[in-house]
């Protein structure tokens, strides 16, 4: 049979060997479907034939988890399908074993016998079966097969029974035990007719088979290489690549190789997107894992009569197919489900699909939602990928009702599969199987390390080497473990020998994997190599550039440099950037407000850091929650003395009767109403927990009216409430303070300054004499400039209950106008001189619970 007949098949293992013959690219899978269908016959889905396997493991063993043991048994249960069909006994193997075998080989073949009935019921196979069958329809093709290491039980089965006498097959034939298996095959192929031809590999494919390491030019042309991890593998092996591409290599002249490439995959693309290289994972992963699996997952759950947290996760999913017309703010507030979503704004089409009641309808439903995400996702090649997948493969749910549906959809999304990372262009990474056989300049292999080159095997749990022998009486020869050990052998020797004779191979080691050290494989033993170190780190990116202290044409070395001055700079004790505060010119606005003062006196970084760099924070985050809340209580409180003063209920115990009559829960509603109408109300009130908080808040301001001792004594007058003012200050050059009063009153004839606080401490500055926060600002500058230095300040914790006199006089003697105004000149000279340093007080108590310590340098804390 000539290679140039125009009825000839050529069958290549994989895309690369076709790719090197120049032919088109045909499997013998691939020929046994088309055969298949030609009889009327299916393959089952992945999800179709898990389905029928539980049914049959319940049917057929009657387990406490049917769905545990159809997981174990997958595989098992396959291998005796395969062996059945291909030794040519087929159900009749299966019935035999089922009551001759040992208990636990007779378990597995109940099990194999019922499932493969459900399967024959449905006119359906299982992916194992589809070789053997199809020999069995006995039609004969001329065939010529290309660059096979080994064949498997049913490749072998198949060529018996559909290759024409003469047709011809190219197998690794080497000596010894890793060619016994291929030996006996050839010798099957043979009697029915077949050419058996030697596969003759190149110069390293030829040394690895046998054992004879590499010597002279071969040994010139691999380098072995180790490196300290995974990471500095990948790094290195990338940049290697990259430099080739840019020299102007072809990706198709380059293989990037990992047998663990599932373990690989992650790590290679995250250097990959590094390193700028576009890198494509061709390896599946589930459906499940995509974004539009995780929309199917959601709207299943949300179907389910809106459950608060699924919903309120689909309204946010980025791929939601309708518009949001949904009030989020309400959403949060109520925490609705099922019906109370009414009213809400959920979209029309999501309702109405929520209505379907068979499988059949929601199938359909869930099509017309997802449809249109085709448009969305056209630069989005793997989610494209499982959306178009996710469509075809609901058709499995057709039949189920209602129930069924919801139950099988995310069994659905497991079972079908995409490429991890399919991309356009760019460096394929790929395991042994899909590679050998090509033809490449360059040969990059990852992973050369025990247990992850050659792959561990072991005996099967319930088909261990006691019932391969007992499988071996009955006529049925599955692989052993030393065989299957022999075919990662011979792979990898086709691995190699697919490397052109002017090509380089760079074979890498990881001497630690996942925390653990690993000895190295003994593939590099078998070739007569020691790994070493690279010697010189390659740089890929610059990230890694960074990392070794390489800056040259950084486009941040300008940036880099000036924040390396700042720190040693501050190392030395110097103070002269902006960096550290020092603006070299003076500050001096027309006002400033109590807090900011209270903030420059305190420390005058902290100063400069809030109200002059000005950082913004995440408000949805939380960030100001604390200082939103005391704004919003201190309105709430403001609006019960104020209708307490419209009513001319003055006193203290009139307005405490007003609060505890239904005013503070009015206020208190009228001021959260107001505040929730906002465009953009505050994260606190838009949090789950407001409920909680809320009744907590009101129970804080209610014991706060019954305490007559402290926050409203019972004759006191009220004579102000958040009265704003504004004055000059000699002390600070004449700059205006601006401040608000919470509360002012009259007691005895004297004139008492009321500010609330909900923290549990009350604020001090920094003394300039002895550096320590002991000198009080806002009350003492209420009672200086409102007050003329009349009058006495109290500050009352909301949250404790607890009250601070401010004291007339310090405890050296210095009365509280004089240490105020000292504190005032120095603040001032800090403005004038512009020189903004982190110098909080001498305990750096200041620095605890400071809001800028992210941009502070200050070695003290």
């Amino acid at each position: 049979m000539r290679a140039e007949d125009p009825g000839l098949i050529h069958v290549t293992p994989n895309r690369a060997v076709a790719r090197r013959l120049g032919v088109p690219y045909r499997t013998l899978a691939g020929l046994a479907r088309e055969l298949l269908r030609d009889g009327g016959l299916l393959v089952a889905s992945p999800y179709r034939a898990r389905r029928l396997l539980v049914q049959a493991v319940r049917e057929a063993l009657a387990p406490k988890d049917p769905q545990g043991l159809a997981a174990a048994l997958e595989g098992p249960v396959r291998t005796l399908l395969l062996l059945a069909q291909a030794s040519g006994q087929g159900e009749e193997a299966l019935a035999r074993l089922a009551k001759g075998a040992s208990p636990r080989l007779a378990r597995v073949a109940r099990a194999a016998r019922r499932y493969g009935e459900l399967l024959r019921g449905r006119r359906l196979l299982d992916p194992v079966e589809v070789l053997p069958r199809a020999a069995a329809l006995g039609k004969r093709l001329p065939l010529r097969l290309w660059h096979y290491p080994y064949l498997g039980t049913g490749e072998l089965a198949f060529l018996k029974g559909v290759a024409a006498p003469g047709s011809e097959v190219e197998l690794l034939l080497p000596e010894g035990a890793w060619g016994e298996a291929n030996r006996r095959a050839k010798e099957a192929l043979e009697e029915v007719g077949l050419k058996v031809r030697p596969l003759e590999l190149a110069g390293l494919g030829r040394a690895f088979l046998q054992g004879r390491g590499l010597q002279g030019r071969e040994a010139d042309r691999v380098q072995a290489l180790r490196f300290p991890d995974m990471e500095a593998e990948v790094r290195h092996v990338l940049a290697s690549l990259k430099g080739l591409l840019r020299e102007g290599l072809s990706p198709g002249e380059v293989a990037l190789v990992a047998r663990d490439d599932r373990r690989y995959g992650p790590l290679v693309a995250a250097v990959g997107f590094d390193q700028g290289l576009p890198v494509r994972l061709l390896y599946r992963v589930p459906v499940g894992e995509s974004r539009v699996g995780s929309l199917a997952a959601l709207l299943a759950q949300a179907l389910q009569d809106f459950p608060y947290e699924a919903t309120l996760r689909l309204l946010f999913h980025p791929l939601f197919p309708w518009e949001r017309k949904v009030d989020l703010d309400q959403a949060r507030l109520r925490r609705p489900s099922g019906e109370a979503w009414k009213g809400l704004g959920l979209p029309g089409e999501l309702l109405e699909l929520a209505q379907g009641k068979t499988g059949g309808e929601l199938v359909q439903g869930l099509r017309r939602a997802l449809s249109p995400l085709r448009k969305r996702l056209e630069g989005w090649p793997r989610e494209r990928a499982a959306l178009e997948a996710l469509l075809e493969g609901l058709g499995e749910l057709e039949e189920e009702d209602r129930e069924g549906f919801f139950q099988g959809i995310s069994e659905l999304l497991y079972h079908l599969t995409v490429p991890a990372q399919p991309g356009y262009g760019g460096v394929e990474l790929h395991t042994p199987l899909a590679r050998y056989g090509g033809a490449f300049r360059h040969l990059f292999v990852l992973g050369m390390a025990e247990g992850l080159t050659p792959v561990p095997v072991a005996e099967d749990p319930f088909l261990g080497l006691s019932e391969v022998e007992e499988l071996e009486r009955f006529g049925l020869f599955p692989e052993k473990p030393w065989e299957a050990a022999a075919r990662e052998a011979l792979v990898f020797a086709a691995l190699l020998g697919s490397l052109k004779e002017d090509g380089e191979a760079v074979l890498t080691y990881p001497e630690v994997v996942e925390g653990r050290p690993v000895p190295m494989s003994p593939f590099l033993e078998r070739l007569g190599l020691e790994p070493r170190s690279p010697g010189r780190t390659l740089v890929g990116s610059l990230v890694e550039a960074r990392r070794l202290g390489l800056w040259e044409g950084d486009p941040l070395q300008e940036a880099m440099e000036r924040a390396l001055e700042a720190e040693r700079a501050r190392l030395e004790g110097e103070a002269s950037s902006p960096h550290h505060g020092a603006t070299g010119r003076p500050f001096l606005p027309a006002s400033l407000s109590v807090s900011q003062l209270e903030d420059l006196a305190t420390c005058s970084f902290r100063f400069y850091a809030k109200h002059l760099l000005r950082p913004r924070g995440d408000r949805e985050a939380g960030d100001g929650d604390r200082e939103d809340l005391g704004t919003f209580v201190h309105q709430v409180l403001a609006r019960v003395f104020r209708t307490a003063l419209e009513k001319d209920a003055r006193r203290g115990e009139e307005v405490r009767a007003l609060a505890a009559g239904g005013l503070l829960e009015e206020a208190f509603s009228r001021v959260e109403e107001e505040w929730k109408g906002r465009p953009n109300p505050p994260f606190f009130l838009r949090r789950p927990d407001w409920p909680h908080r809320r009744r907590r808040v009101l129970r804080l301001l209610a014991r706060a009216f019954e305490d007559d001792e402290q926050f409203l004594k019972g004759d006191a007058e009220i004579v102000a409430v958040e009265e704003a003012f504004a004055r000059a200050a000699p002390e600070l050059g004449g700059l205006e303070v601006r401040g608000t009063i919470d509360r002012l009153e009259r007691r005895s004839g004297s004139h008492f300054y009321l500010d609330y606080k909900l923290g549990s401490t009350f604020p001090r500055v920094k003394d300039p004499k002895t550096g320590a926060l002991r000198i009080d600002l806002q009350l003492s500058l209420y009672i200086l400039l409102h007050g003329g230095g009349r009058g006495r300040g109290v500050y009352y914790s909301l949250t404790t209950g607890k009250h601070d006199l401010v004291p007339k006089s310090l405890k050296d003697g210095r009365s509280w106008a004089d240490a105020l105004r000292e504190v005032l000149r120095g603040a001032h000279g800090v403005l004038r001189d512009g020189a903004f340093e982190p110098r909080p007080d001498a305990e750096a108590e200041a620095c605890r619970s400071c809001p800028v310590e992210l941009l502070c340098r200050y070695e003290g804390r």
